[in-house]
């Protein structure tokens, strides 16, 4: 498994390759070389600038040197299979395999699945949820299908499908198809290319094939988002929802989420801020309400608030379905690990909610965080809140 650069490591780039660097005392170090399109690696432990021990991932083998020479070479997929059959089962015959974040995994599910499962001619599906919110997902979205859920998945499988014995495997995103989406929106035009359309020509999917799932809210979500609520004191009569948080979008100043939060307690509604992390800190807005949620929780608060506002991200995609007016902050990708960053407004136009299928247009508003001042933007959303 590739591991993420660690803060003192040393980061560059060249022929599509980013290298990290870790120096270990004067003479050791370790050296990986990530090729950027389809994460591939090669990692060095090197005595004096010399590779000692080496280990290269290449089409589905991992092979190990010493001082250069082959002293072992595995199968990534039997690496897979000895760690993985034990959650499947001969019921099923494909078994599709969620490996990306929300956002990604929100449009798959709603979708995009059932014309992927009649394509596929898919009699028995599973599948694999990969993060520990993609069940709550699954719960609400597609309940008719089977999962099981594996923690800490690893597999650096280079196809986007294979098979394994009786079973095909379908990989829901190989990290090369989600970073040539937006090396695509990066190159091009603002407006000429949109993520959720890159899909359906991957799949080769015509739109007029595509249908709706509506989010179901289990009645065991909204009970325990009640208890938890009821603790922290929350008006759930007139509040606004935020949510400040995101994956890939820069995150916005602090102390616009801090005036935002003054200006609508000062109009008479109490505040939730949904937080996942430690780091975020409202220093100067007080008795905001916040409390750990999970995502079935977050959403089905969401559906009660009076507005959201929230910062673009793959949560913001899920909340479309609460039906509640929904004002999104745009701001640029950050640089992350393997991934470049995007400008505001490619990223706007290449993520923008308002070309998804079967939506109420009408209730979302979109910012452009570069373009609209903090004031602006404030103003904007206190005087449409109802």
């Amino acid at each position: 498994m590739i591991s993420l650069p660690e803060k003192n490591e040393i980061i560059s780039e060249a022929n599509n390759q980013k290298i990290y660097e870790k120096n270990i005392g004067k003479i050791f170090s370790i050296v990986k070389f990530v090729n950027t399109d389809t994460s591939l690696s090669t990692k060095e432990i090197r005595i004096c600038k010399r590779a000692l021990f080496k280990r290269v991932e290449e089409n589905n083998y991992i092979n190990y040197y010493l001082f250069d020479k082959l002293v072992r070479h595995k199968s990534i997929l039997d690496k897979f299979k000895h760690r993985y059959f034990k959650y499947f089962n001969n019921k099923h015959d494909d078994i599709y395999i969620l490996k990306a974040n929300s956002g990604e995994i929100y449009l798959t599910l709603v979708y995009i699945l059932d014309v992927l499962l009649k394509k596929n001619n898919s009699k028995s599906p599973l599948l694999v949820a990969t993060h520990k919110y993609h069940v709550d997902m699954i719960n609400m979205i597609c309940p008719d299908i089977p999962y099981v859920y594996i923690d800490n998945y690893w597999a650096q499988i280079s196809d986007d499908s294979f098979i394994i014995d009786n079973f095909r495997f379908f990989l829901l995103y190989s990290y090369p198809h989600l970073s040539q989406v937006e090396k695509n929106i990066k190159s091009k035009t603002p407006g000429e290319y949109h993520y959720f359309y890159s899909k359906l020509n991957r799949f080769n999917i015509d739109e007029k094939e595509l249908s709706m799932r509506k989010v179901i809210l289990p009645a065991e979500y909204e009970t325990s988002m009640l208890k938890k609520i009821s603790q922290i004191g929350l008006n759930l009569d007139k509040f606004v929802f935020l949510a400040p948080e995101a994956c890939s979008c820069e995150r916005y100043d602090n102390d616009f989420w801090v005036v935002l939060i003054n200006n609508l307690q000062a109009k008479g509604y109490d505040v939730f801020v949904n937080l996942t992390s430690d780091n975020i800190d409202f220093r100067g807005a007080k008795g905001y309400k916040t409390c750990f949620l999970t995502f079935g929780e977050a959403f089905a608060l969401a559906k009660r608030s009076k507005k959201i506002v929230s910062l673009r991200s793959g949560f913001t995609e899920f909340l479309l379905q609460t039906n509640v007016p929904i004002d999104v902050l745009y701001t640029k990708f950050k640089l992350r690990y393997l991934l470049d960053s995007i400008d505001v407004y490619h990223v706007m136009s290449g993520f923008s909610l308002i070309k998804l299928p079967f939506i109420y247009n009408s209730k979302i508003t979109e910012f452009n965080m570069f373009e609209v001042s903090p004031k602006q933007c404030i103003d904007a959303i206190c005087r449409t809140v109802k």
